[in-house]
């Protein structure tokens, strides 16, 4: 692939992704609330509407933004990984620029999804775990059954205070189910779209336009969100969970113990909570990222 079309890849990503981001924010506060509740043995909420009324109601309106700020950095940079990195990997697996989507091997989008996915999430989690930490700031119960105290006033002074008392590798805290969500996510999403919408064309179910994105971004989003939940929601708890002293966590201790915690204590559909708003959320940021980027194609080459 080209230098300028690496360019435009990472662009088109970028812009897409903070525009869906933005849309999408109330859900993932409440998918990530609700990926949360009954991590230190209390349960909050009976589901996605409960959980929103619970917040404005104690919260205010504002609260469904909570993060917003981190998620809009992350994106920038993320989500211009993500998207722009894909072409490039799959282009090095063999495949040449311009070769229809129909005549790439799906192992290969698999491959080039899951490996965009893994290195923009490494690089880009800071600022994933500052946005969970500003969303579930104040909002976690103690033992005692009274909720902990505020800890962050914004974006900045969690990062500040993050590397103060964590020090500066304590924001990669919890970039293993991140990789690992991201992984699953990005080679899902990328690899179903391509393949979802070349057989919905080859077959004549839809045509090529807006309907056969929609289509295309509804089965895709739904692959994806089963593929990434379990990591999406032990990537919550790890990042999310409260802090010793010492600022180690005083729930898990990294992603297997989490894995193996959720289940045994919850069942192992708890590392399913908040499917529904997660499926919400991806289905129209996906929508979004690929509508958004196909124009961009069209209006700027």
């Amino acid at each position: 692939m080209e230098s300028g079309s690496v360019v435009k890849g990472l662009f088109y990503g970028g812009f897409s992704s903070c525009v869906a981001e933005t849309v999408t924010m109330p859900v993932d506060v409440v998918k990530t609330r609700l990926q949360m509740d009954g991590a230190g043995g209390v349960k909050m909420y009976n589901g996605s509407v409960d959980c929103a009324m619970k917040m404005v109601r104690a919260e205010g309106p504002g609260a469904l933004f909570k993060g917003l700020p981190p998620a809009l950095v992350r994106q920038s940079t993320y989500g211009s990984l993500r998207y722009g990195l894909y072409g490039p990997i799959r282009n090095s697996l063999g495949v040449k620029p311009g070769t229809p989507a129909k005549e790439i091997p799906i192992y290969k989008k698999i491959v080039a999804g899951a490996a965009a996915g893994a290195l923009s999430s490494a690089v880009a989690n800071p600022t994933d775990l500052v946005k969970v930490r500003l969303q579930t700031d104040g909002n976690m119960k103690g033992p005692d059954g009274n909720f902990l105290p505020k800890r962050y006033t914004g974006m900045l002074h969690a990062f500040t205070t993050i590397v103060k008392e964590e020090g500066i590798l304590g924001l990669w805290k919890g970039v293993g189910p991140t990789c690992g969500r991201a992984t699953a996510l990005a080679a899902a999403e990328l690899a179903t779209y391509d393949e979802v919408k070349e057989q919905f064309l080859k077959r004549g179910i839809v045509k090529e336009g807006l309907g056969c994105t929609l289509a295309t971004a509804f089965v895709s989003g739904f692959v994806s969100t089963v593929a990434s939940s379990p990591f999406d929601v032990v990537k919550s708890r790890v990042m999310g969970q409260p802090l010793a002293a010492d600022g180690t966590g005083t729930l898990y201790s990294g992603m297997v113990d989490c894995f193996v915690k959720s289940a045994r204590t919850e069942a192992i559909m708890s590392l399913y909570n908040g499917f529904w708003p997660n499926f919400g959320r991806v289905v129209p940021r996906v929508t979004i990222v690929f509508l958004a980027m196909e124009q961009l194609k069209i209006n700027f080459g």
